[in-house]
């Protein structure tokens, strides 16, 4: 009984950090600002303020299989670019203050994303269970590219968070 208990936490020990898990990556250029290794289904969000409505947006995406998938959208008014209605396979709910889009079915396993400033966006990223990044603060003016791919846990570094 030991020596299969033996056998069975060594095996452990071996397959664990060569798992292949989803890793979430935030880079500017060939520099990692913020990463992580996430379960399957992590929930990541960007927050900004509308440069033309001057309203919170609230973007939550999902990582699943290696892609990150736009899972709702929370705005408090229209126009200028914003969603009014439902996407194919989502919905449009109301929930005062907000505005929710949820669905749609979008992949992708990158998002091409500015971050604005103090005064223009108040970029903000959060990854449970890590503290909020201020990105407006700690990255004014970047543009950046956030990312999914499938990484072996031990080579997965947490990094900028």
């Amino acid at each position: 009984m030991r020596r299969r208990f033996f056998l069975a936490m060594l095996c452990l020990l071996f397959f664990i950090p060569c798992m292949n898990v989803n890793y979430l990556s935030i880079r500017h250029g060939e520099d990692v600002l913020c990463a992580a290794p996430v379960s399957f289904g992590a929930s990541f969000a960007t927050s900004y303020i509308h440069s033309v409505q001057l309203t919170p947006v609230i973007d939550e995406y999902r990582i699943l299989g290696g892609r990150i998938w736009s899972w709702e959208e929370r705005v408090q008014s229209h126009n200028a670019g914003l969603p009014f209605d439902a996407p194919p396979h989502g919905r449009f709910l109301v929930k005062s203050p907000w505005m929710i889009v949820q669905g749609g079915r979008v992949a992708t396993t990158s998002i091409p994303y500015r971050v604005g400033t103090d005064s223009l966006g108040k970029n903000r990223w959060s990854l449970p269970p890590f503290e909020e990044v201020r990105a407006y603060e700690a990255y004014p003016k970047y543009r950046v590219d956030i990312g999914v791919s499938s990484e072996r846990l031990f080579r997965a570094k947490i990094t900028g968070w």
